[in-house]
């Protein structure tokens, strides 16, 4: 038999601590890896391809919503130097005087009003031209627009010196425009550069505003975050490892900081003040990953010296260019711009350009369209949302997930879908009207907003990057980015302690069905609320730009799934194993089935169960009319008989007891009509026993004599550990046995008692016999005689006794 195994090793409970195991198991990989955070990226995409613009609806009869999108802003230009361009102006790049004429175009109207708020031109200035007057006249021109931002590029790898050139082209946009300085939190996260490539100085000393271009893709190369601000890195000073003392510090507030670099070239950062511990720890961490500087004073080819550099660099806080624009937009500088790091960027009071004033006014957005009516005169206004400050939501690394809001626009609006309008670079450089105010135009329809100058042609300048909806031009991904931090349109992480409830609630679920249901059912229940999940997280997505974790549950719960799955594997196979070896010697084998898939319990129990014995009358004088192997066949022909007709009928054979027959009704599967099955087989048993000794000879016929008891009694494995037997105990067990010696004394073939009558009277003929006192008992017993059943006495269908059994 199956050994009982403790309650919490049964499946249904130990479920439980395979869900609290595998939680621990995410819990750990979700904040000490960046597996699970990875695999998100993917999904993002998803939820970006499924987003769709609004659709015209009718709000009422009569009237129609107006076709726009309220999270695109209207502010938003593209100058795309396209095709057209590229085949007016000849190959790229231009001469910079084109550049001028764009930068003048704007600049040059009577209207000035009507300016655009800003020029943003992606294109680098970072060598001097060929033709010396062609830089001044565009510096100039630049100068003269007073809008214009040019962007500067950046990179981890390298080294630059206060006093390097590089670094005073990039002092020289500071000095113009500034940097950011509030900044806190753990300001040692945010994404460090260390080289960099600024315009040229005169450029950088023009120019309105600036900001890095830079964008960092996602480990599988996809391009979903802008880091809105970096940090700008110049090296003060190095000096050897071995100078460093205990104390050694650093100007915090000025954000300087102590390091070193690996031999992979990734840089270390010291804290500061140097401890004793980290004075220590230190030269024995560099000796196994730093490489060594080698000195070779006197050029000789054999080194003089050699030490492991340590670092002291300075670093600068640089906005990125679609924050520097969304900044001058709002009419707010970096110094206003408040960094914490890890949590958001937050620019305080935004404030535009009234188009009718010219005042300031506080920013809103509108939240409701205008409703129109079919001649388009307005039935209702929209509703609009005003703006006391604008949170950016950043990461440690100072990076804001990009919501981008369509896929790559075309060249033109009669060449497909534009997400973002875009226009000719040319169109708008071939209006330049000359410096006579006379001739200027008194507007070019651009006001307030921000034109942004870029590459719009495939396979120019390698500014093609592949982003969640498809590759996309440099210049469309930074409108994407502006357009998110415009519209207030951020999409809002789930906090980690949100997407480690969802993991454990998914886990939990999944652990409970899956050690409770059918593998089967299980497994569809748990498809079925993984697909009703990912569309509950892309309705947060879509209606409310929150990103909740889809991946990591689903991964959870399918890990859940297999790991509970197996264990009942494991576990419930070795118990139908058992059960089988058990039982099958004592039930028909399609009970046995059922009892090895829904297993009882088969510890001593109470039940109503109806117990059977027979015994051969005369059974002495019939062995002395035999061999021992003649009775011992003989035995065995009348045995398996009256055994398979018990097991046919349902019956649990309990024992041989030498020619005497043991067997009982009701367990270990429940049956409700127990006694009716006891009472039929007994009848079937005298007609095949009728039959058995028509074929033997006169000699060699049986007699038998059977009895049959209703009542209480005990149920179960008996014995010692090493044998044990499924047998049952009681006084109605006794009672049983008495009945069938009973026959002998009243000539018959089968006694019932007064019990078992009350449960079958309906559907049997009886005789009644006596009221008998049996030892042991002081009230008498009524007992029967059974003659017939009213009702046919074939076999029952086993399968359906059991499942009938079952649900009791």
């Amino acid at each position: 038999m199956p050994k009982k195994r403790a309650r919490i090793l049964e499946a249904k409970w130990f479920s439980f601590v395979i869900a609290a195991l595998i939680i621990g198991l995410f819990a750990f990989m979700y904040f000490s890896t960046r597996i699970l955070h990875q695999m998100e990226g993917s999904v993002l995409d998803v939820h970006f391809r499924i987003k769709t613009s609004k659709e015209t609806r009718a709000v009422q009869e009569g009237a129609i919503l107006a076709q726009k999108d309220l999270k695109l802003s209207d502010k938003i230009l593209i100058l795309g130097i396209d095709q057209k361009t590229l085949a007016e102006y000849g190959k790229w790049p231009f001469p910079r005087t084109r550049h001028a004429s764009l930068a003048n175009a704007f600049s040059r109207i009577s209207d000035q009003s009507n300016r655009e708020s800003a020029l943003f031109m992606d294109v680098f200035f970072i060598e001097p031209d060929p033709i010396p007057t062609n830089d001044a006249i565009l510096v100039n021109a630049i100068q003269d627009s007073g809008t214009v931002f040019l962007e500067t590029l950046t990179s981890g790898y390298g080294e630059i010196r206060e006093n390097d050139p590089v670094a005073l082209r990039q002092k020289a946009l500071y000095e113009t425009a500034g940097t950011i300085t509030k900044v806190h939190g753990d300001w040692k996260t945010i994404f460090e550069q260390y080289n960099m490539e600024p315009p040229l100085e005169p450029y950088g000393r023009a120019v309105k505003g600036y900001g890095h271009a830079t964008f960092i893709p996602d480990i599988d190369k996809v391009y979903r975050r802008q880091p809105l601000v970096i940090r700008q890195s110049i090296l003060v000073k190095d000096f050897r490892l071995d100078e460093l003392t205990q104390g050694y510090s650093v100007n915090d507030a000025a954000f300087e900081r102590l390091a070193w670099q690996d031999a992979k070239g990734e840089i270390h950062t010291i804290e500061t003040p140097i401890t004793s511990a980290e004075l220590k720890r230190l030269p024995e961490r560099m000796a196994a990953e730093a490489p060594m500087r080698v000195v070779d004073t006197d050029l000789d080819g054999v080194p003089d010296d050699s030490y492991y550099v340590i670092r002291h660099y300075r670093d600068s806080f640089v906005p990125s260019i679609t924050l520097a624009l969304a900044l001058n937009f709002f009419h707010r500088t970096l110094d206003d711009v408040e960094v914490v790091s890890g949590s958001h960027i937050l620019i305080p009071k935004p404030m535009v350009k009234d188009s009718q004033s010219g005042e300031l006014v506080p920013y809103r957005i509108q939240i409701e369209s205008d409703v129109y009516d079919a001649e388009n005169n307005l039935v209702k206004e929209g509703k609009w949302r005003e703006l006391s400050e604008i949170r950016i939501p950043i990461n440690a690394q100072g990076q804001m997930l990009v919501n981008f809001m369509g896929m790559r626009s075309a060249e033109s609006p009669d060449q497909g879908v534009q997400t973002f309008p875009v226009r000719s670079f040319a169109a708008y450089a071939n209006r330049d009207p000359g410096p006579d105010p006379n001739a200027w135009r008194r507007t070019l329809a651009v006001q307030d907003k921000i034109l942004m100058v870029g590459a719009f042609s495939r396979g120019m300048a390698e500014d093609e990057k592949p982003t969640p909806l498809g590759l996309m031009y440099g210049i469309e991904m930074h409108a994407n980015a502006l357009n998110t931090i415009l519209m207030d349109n951020f999409i809002i992480e789930a906090p980690d302690w949100a997407n480690i409830a969802v993991i454990a609630l998914a886990v939990l679920v999944v652990a409970f069905l899956s050690a409770r249901l059918a593998a089967i059912g299980a497994f569809f229940l748990t498809i079925v609320m993984v697909i009703v999940y990912f569309f509950g997280v892309n309705m947060l997505f879509d209606g409310k730009s929150f990103l909740l974790g889809f991946s990591s549950p689903v991964l959870a719960a399918i890990f859940t799934f297999v790991s509970v799955v197996v264990y009942r594997v494991f576990t419930e196979e070795r118990d139908k194993r058992q059960i089988r070896e058990t039982f099958g010697k004592y039930l028909s084998p399609k009970v046995v089935d059922q009892l090895a898939n829904d297993p009882p319990e088969l510890g001593g129990t109470d039940k109503e169960l109806t117990v059977f014995f027979s015994d051969i009358r005369g059974f002495t004088t019939l062995s002395e009319n035999m061999s021992p192997q003649e009775l011992v066949n003989h035995l065995n022909e009348y045995l398996t008989a009256m055994t398979d007709l018990a097991l046919d009928y349902g019956g649990t054979l309990d024992k041989y007891m030498g020619d005497a027959i043991m067997c009982f009704w009701g367990a270990p599967i429940a049956q409700p009509d127990h006694a009716v099955l006891a009472c039929k087989c007994a009848l079937r048993q005298m007609q095949a026993l009728k039959v058995l000794n028509e074929n033997w000879p006169e000699a060699r016929r049986i007699n038998i004599g059977i009895g049959l008891n209703t009542g209480i009694m005990t149920v179960g494995n008996m014995g010692s550990k090493m044998r044990m037997n499924y047998t049952l105990m009681g006084d109605h067990v006794n009672l049983g046995s008495r009945l069938e010696s009973t026959n002998k004394e009243y000539a018959t073939g089968i006694i019932i008692s007064e019990f078992t009558y009350g449960l079958v009277k309906d559907k049997f003929v009886v005789r009644e016999l006596d009221n008998i006192r049996v030892k042991g008992k002081n009230k008498p017993v009524l007992i029967y005689e059974l003659v017939d059943c009213l009702e046919s006495i074939d076999p029952p269908i086993l399968g359906v006794v059991a499942k009938k059994g079952a649900r009791e």
